[in-house]
């Protein structure tokens, strides 16, 4: 029956019933009553027959963060979209983004989305037209390894176009997982670790990720050389600094080029002021004094982006330019100087050599290589002619050269003497000769 007829037949009905003299047994009163509270039910039913169902039913939308690309290698471009979707017209929307900032980066700026360290905000308002269905797209950098889940927080609101009201929003979680690319290498082993002052309790091998070394008492930190054997590894200390009485623990952690990570402990036992160390010189010369307090010497400073090695010098930590070469015989290595890791330059044919090159400038403005002894804590100007390392000569290339040219220089000087001695005597001989004729003409 359709509706209108149905609300007419109803009607006909409540007025019949209502026309009914008051003998069913009900007093006046109550049949009063009756009519009232059929009158109010009656009302009621008129307003929900003819009044729009929405009014009834709340606004909603629904929103979906998804990607092509839930695991992607690291340095990769990543797109997240997010659909916004809803049976009303979709108004101004605000929303928060949040993030793992380790793993991912965010990049782009725009009117729209703007943010990053972990949370990027969309805001799309004053929209001069409403629609039911609205994409964004928001560009990331995959940074490091690792899991992150990209989600909406609870400030995100999605507003009616029609009414202005507030919708009522369902929504997703996006997971994204950034993995090593296959060529990666997963080398997070040492190739060498070395202390000053101490000496390790055990000889150093790569597989072996726990050592021990006593300090004296007026030790505070080391200096920790710690070389990994990919050189697209990564090295960092914690720990290495303000060394209390009795047992600290140094971690030596080496991420490698895929993620995998490799943590190498220290314990490091500081002695009581008065007591001796027992170990911590085995392996020197005998008679051989190291001062232990040559540490002190070596420190890093930082001045906004500036490193300088300073103690008994000076010297601000640069880069080479492409127009410096290195010497030859030297490699690109790292050395972690109070926690910080700095470029060095180590002898190829030596790697356990105790001294290391350095690029920077001195207080006088002279940049070039510096000489660093990691055994005293000293450094000095690199003479590129020759530099002696215990019983070694290493002659660089452009010194070759140099000698070259001067026993150039001095095989034709001798030509030249011996050139010089043959005109002599053949000079001596024609004058001899002309001599001897004039004397027969004059006879």
């Amino acid at each position: 029956m359709p509706q209108t007829d149905s609300f007419t037949y109803f009607l006909l009905v409540a007025v019949s019933r209502t026309s009914q003299p008051d003998n069913l047994g009900y007093s006046t009163d109550e049949c009063m009553k009756n009519k009232y509270r059929f009158t109010l039910k009656l009302l009621l039913l008129i307003a929900f027959l003819f009044l729009p169902g929405k009014i009834c039913q709340a606004a909603s939308a629904n929103i979906d963060i998804t990607s092509e690309n839930k695991t992607v290698e690291k340095g990769d471009t990543v797109i997240v979209s997010i659909y916004l979707t809803s049976e009303d017209l979709i108004g101004d929307f605000e929303g928060y983004l949040s993030y793992n900032a380790d793993v991912l980066e965010f990049e782009n700026s725009g009117e729209v989305a703007a943010g990053g360290e972990g949370l990027v905000k969309i805001t799309d308002t004053g929209v001069p037209q409403g629609d039911k269905q609205r994409k964004y797209a928001l560009k990331f950098h995959a940074l490091n390894y690792g899991k992150t889940a990209l989600s909406l927080t609870d400030e995100t609101s999605v507003y009616s176009f029609d009414t202005g009201d507030n919708m009522s929003v369902s929504l997703n979680q996006l997971k994204i997982e950034v993995v090593s690319d296959k060529s990666a290498s997963d080398n997070a082993y040492l190739k060498e670790l070395k202390l000053n002052p101490g000496t390790l309790s055990r000889e150093f091998a790569k597989k072996t990720a726990s050592y021990s070394v006593t300090v004296g008492s007026d030790v505070s930190q080391l200096v920790i050389s710690a070389l990994p054997e990919d050189a697209k590894a990564t090295v960092s200390i914690t720990g290495n600094k303000d060394f209390k009485t009795g047992h600290n623990t140094v971690e030596i952690s080496v991420e490698a080029q895929s993620g995998k990570t490799k943590t190498y402990t220290l314990d490091v036992l500081k002695e009581e002021a008065g007591e001796v160390p027992g170990n911590e010189t085995t392996g020197q010369d005998e008679g051989e004094n190291l001062d232990k307090t040559a540490i002190g010497k070596l420190q890093l400073k930082k001045e906004a982006e500036n490193n300088y090695l300073t103690g008994g010098f000076y010297l601000q930590l640069l880069t080479p330019g492409e127009d410096v070469t290195v010497p030859e015989g030297y490699e690109k290595t790292s050395l972690v100087v109070d926690g910080t890791s700095i470029t060095v330059y180590t002898n190829t044919s030596d790697l356990d050599s105790d001294f290391l090159l350095l690029y920077g400038e001195n207080k006088s403005g002279l940049k070039g290589f510096y000489q660093l002894d990691r055994r005293e804590n000293t450094i000095q100007r690199f003479n590129p002619v020759s530099v002696k390392e215990g019983e070694k000569l290493v002659i660089p290339k452009n010194a070759r050269n140099i000698e070259h040219y001067q026993n150039q220089i001095v095989i034709l000087g001798i030509a030249a003497a011996v050139l010089t001695g043959i005109c002599s005597a053949l000079a001596i001989g024609i004058i001899r000769m002309v001599l001897k004729n004039k004397n027969s003409e004059d006879e």
